[in-house]
């Protein structure tokens, strides 16, 4: 199983998709993920990955079109950008549009930042989880 995830500049959602998907998909599922564009990784994402024990070492932003995203058997778009801007697949069933609210863009203390990327970490696991467990039917 080819798994992408996309979302808007690869340094946040799709990146902790990747993260949780080496963690929770088997080791012969091959998971990638890349943006519309790209910005580093933020510190915010990494520690928030880190709290959960995932280590985002060795992860690196790319853009999606570094991919032939139909050799992928499902694409999976994190952000409405990214639904909105993804050419059409050859099959359009593979492309999952799973929006998740972008935790670069929260604003406040300290801790309602964390807060932010935590719900965003947690409603990712989630989608990682479902995809695994859909996978029969894909």
């Amino acid at each position: 199983m080819r798994v992408l995830f996309i979302c808007t500049a690869n340094s946040c959602r799709s990146q902790m998709a990747e993260a949780w998907a080496h963690k929770l998909f088997p080791a012969d599922w091959t998971v990638l993920s890349g943006g519309l564009l790209t910005y580093p990784i933020s510190d915010n994402t990494r520690g928030a990955m880190a709290e959960v024990g995932l280590d985002m070492a060795g992860q690196k932003t790319k853009t999606f079109d570094q991919f032939d995203l139909d050799s992928f058997d499902l694409v999976v778009t994190l952000s409405n950008e990214a639904s909105r801007y993804l050419p059409r697949l050859a099959d359009p069933e593979r492309h999952l549009r799973r929006p998740v609210s972008d935790p670069m863009s929260a604003t406040g203390s300290t801790e309602e930042i964390q807060t932010a990327f935590r719900r965003g970490r947690d409603l990712i696991k989630m989608i990682v989880q479902d995809i695994l467990t859909d996978s029969s039917d894909i």
